[in-house]
C-alpha cells in the first residue's frame, strides 16, 4: 500500500477513460460522453473478442461484464495495449486497479442466494464466483496481466473520490506506473432520486510521461487539504473530473 502522505502536492495524467452505462458506451479520446439514465447496461462484448479469455465474457454476471468492459475501454483509450498481443498490456507496466461502489455485487449475491434456496445442492457455482465486490478486478488482472495493487472499496454514495485519492497516492508513494481508477455500480433497484444510476466509469492515471505519449488532462492531489484539481481547476470526485475532461476534449482542436 501507499506510504504515509505527505503536504506535497501529487501530480499525474490521466490517459485514457472509458464508460459503460444504459445509454451506451465510450471512451475519451472519441465522440460522446458519458450519460446516466435508468435501465440495465449492455456491455459491449466486441471489446473483449479479442482479448484472452474473450470468449468466457458471456459467463461472467452482469456486474463484472460492465467491469470488464469498462477497464478494457479506458486501457484501450490510454493506448496500453500491446500491440503484437492484444489481450495483454505493454510489458514492464506495474499497473493497479482501484474500484470504488455503492451496490456491491448485491444483485449477483441475491440471485446466488435464490439458487441456494430451491435447493443448496444446486447452487450456483457460476454465480458464486461472482458474489464478491472485487471479482471483477481479478477477472480483469488476468485478461490484461495487471500484477499491480487490485482494491474495492465501498462508498455510501457514487463518486469515486476515495480510490481516485488512493490511486494517486499509490503513483506518488508505491510501486504502480499506471492506476485505473473508476467506479462501478449495478443496484437492485432503480433509485430514481439519484443522479448516478447503474454504469461503470474507470480512468487511466500515469505518472513520468515525459511528453511520451499524449493525455487528456493533468490531474493534482494536495494531501494536507484533500483537494483535488484538473489542469488547476478544482473538482470533487470521479464523476465532476470526467465532466471536465469531456469538456476539454470536446474543446481540442486535433483529439485523437
Amino acid at each position: 500500500m501507499a506510504k504515509k502522505t505527505t503536504s506535497t502536492q501529487i501530480n499525474v495524467q490521466v490517459t485514457g477513460f472509458g464508460w459503460v452505462t444504459a445509454a451506451g458506451s465510450g471512451r475519451g479520446w472519441t465522440k460522446g460522453s458519458p450519460l446516466w439514465q435508468k435501465g440495465d447496461p449492455q456491455p459491449p462484448t466486441t471489446v473483449l473478442k479479442n482479448l484472452h479469455g474473450g470468449s468466457r465474457f458471456g459467463r461472467l454476471d452482469l456486474y463484472s461484464q460492465m467491469g470488464v468492459a469498462t477497464i478494457a475501454l479506458a486501457i484501450k483509450d490510454a493506448g496500453l495495449l500491446n500491440k503484437t498481443a492484444s489481450s495483454k498490456i505493454n510489458k514492464g507496466l506495474n499497473m493497479g486497479l482501484i474500484c470504488a461502489t455503492t451496490s456491491s455485487c448485491r444483485r449477483t449475491d441475491r440471485d446466488f442466494f435464490k439458487t441456494v434456496q430451491n435447493d443448496p445442492r444446486l447452487a450456483s457455482p457460476g454465480l458464486f464466483v461472482y458474489t464478491l465486490a472485487s471479482s471483477f478486478l481479478g477477472e480483469a488482472a488476468l485478461r490484461f496481466t495487471i500484477t499491480g495493487i487490485t482494491l474495492a472499496l465501498i462508498e455510501p454514495q457514487p463518486s469515486g473520490s476515495e480510490a481516485l485519492k488512493i490511486g494517486l497516492e499509490q503513483l506518488a508513494y508505491g510501486d504502480e506506473d499506471v492506476v485505473v481508477a473508476g467506479i462501478c455500480n449495478l443496484f437492485e433497484k432503480e433509485n430514481v432520486t439519484a443522479p448516478f444510476f447503474h454504469g461503470a466509469l474507470f480512468l487511466v492515471l500515469e505518472k513520468d510521461l515525459d511528453g511520451q505519449r499524449p493525455f487528456h488532462a493533468t490531474v493534482s492531489y494536495t494531501p494536507k487539504e484533500s483537494k483535488f484539481y484538473c489542469n488547476k481547476q478544482p473538482f470533487a470526485d470521479i464523476l465532476s473530473l470526467t465532466k471536465i475532461l469531456c469538456k476539454i476534449k470536446n474543446t481540442a482542436p486535433n483529439p485523437i
